[in-house]
């Protein structure tokens, strides 16, 4: 990371006790080479920008005021470095964009664009994040890969006190006549003790998506092909009236380069023409250190989906595994694995960032280079 000290004035004028404050410059660029076996009916070989984890740039902003309390910001820019285009539907900080303030007694305060409980809290926890690129949840329903953020968004967290915290985030609809049409809401705790970490989360969403194009989360909650259920089974036109995640996970080091984590969350999903969908997440993942430089990740992953309005179920198991080599503390590159195979009723197989199979089996290998800085 690059420090720029923006306190420089109190150099200038040292009889004068000036906020110390500081902008730290970071990103993220990984490109990767991916081969799929059925995107859409086709095999698919392509150069794929955010491969092993999606690429960013961002500025976190710091300014002591006194008393332990700063002013905190951090503007965060999501791109695709294959093609050069904006992430998250265009925007320009579409992954993050808030300011707020912080205490180590009181807490932290923020208001902006920002993240959900499941994020903050499950990230760590999630086979996909970090580790093994594209290997979301079916459809990324539980925004565990980071489909959307959160616009219009008040977030409070509190100070950790004896390994534990907690969160709530309400995103408003911004719409003075319909409070309700595209809000959000968030709530999420979690308590670390040595080497083991347990955390619980809720996310809620009303009326999401474009109808109002100002609300919570808007152009970048939907539209891609892979990203399943954001529609009625009955009519591919109704949209959602309601989601709700649920989740608990968790991890434990044991020493010697080996963390186990796992994690079980449910989505639900009510439409506007009142057929509902449930889909619930069994993951679990191991990663090694065989060496300070190599590095293995293996996860199994298995969801069930449940439909309300017509008679039908579906089974997704997914399989994922990472070979990773560090040439630096910031740069790695990895050999991907992925495979995910559907059965039931309306079970699509597809990975993140490709179209669903049309033989309900879906295989992607990635070789991917990362920088981080």
């Amino acid at each position: 990371m690059k420090r720029i000290g923006l306190g420089m004035l109190s150099v200038l004028c040292a009889t004068t006790a000036y906020a110390q404050s500081s902008v730290t410059l970071y990103g993220i660029i990984t490109v990767g080479v991916t081969a799929v076996n059925n995107a859409g009916g086709s095999s698919n070989y392509s150069v794929v920008g955010g491969a092993l984890q999606p690429s960013r740039f961002g500025f976190k902003i710091r300014e002591d005021i006194g008393a332990g309390s700063a002013v905190v910001a951090v503007l965060e820019n999501g791109y695709d470095n294959a093609n050069g285009a904006l992430g998250q539907g265009g925007r320009l900080f579409g992954r993050q964009a808030w300011v707020g303030l912080t205490n180590p007694d009181w807490g932290t305060l923020t208001l902006g664009r920002q993240y959900d409980a499941f994020w903050d809290y499950f990230t760590t926890m999630a086979t996909s994040v970090g580790y093994v690129g594209l290997a979301d949840h079916p459809g990324d329903a539980d925004n565990l890969i980071g489909t959307w953020r959160y616009s219009n968004s008040v977030k409070y967290v509190t100070p950790t006190y004896r390994g534990f915290n907690a969160e709530g985030l309400y995103a408003f609809s911004d719409d003075a006549g319909a409070f309700n049409l595209n809000r959000a809401y968030s709530l999420g705790a979690g308590y670390q003790v040595g080497r083991f970490r347990i955390a619980v989360g809720y996310v809620q969403l009303d009326y999401p998506g474009t109808t109002n194009a100002n609300g919570a989360v808007t152009n970048d909650y939907s539209g891609a092909p892979f990203l399943l259920f954001r529609s009625s089974p009955l009519n591919p036109s109704v949209g959602v009236r309601s989601q709700r995640n649920y989740g608990i996970g968790g991890y434990y080091d044991f020493g010697n380069g080996l963390r186990w984590t796992a994690l079980i969350d449910q989505v639900r999903f009510t439409y506007r023409d009142h057929s509902s969908f449930t889909l619930t997440n069994y993951d679990t993942s191991f990663v090694y250190n065989f060496t300070p430089f190599f590095e293995v990740v293996g996860g199994y992953i298995y969801s069930h989906g449940q439909y309300g309005g017509l008679d039908a179920s579906s089974h997704w198991n997914t399989v994922v595994a990472s070979l990773g080599y560090y040439l630096s503390k910031r740069t790695d590159i990895r050999l991907i694995e992925e495979v995910q195979r559907g059965s039931g009723s309306r079970a699509l197989a597809a990975f993140y960032g490709n179209a669903p199979s049309t033989s309900g089996t879906q295989n992607l290998v990635i070789l991917g280079l990362r920088h981080k800085f």
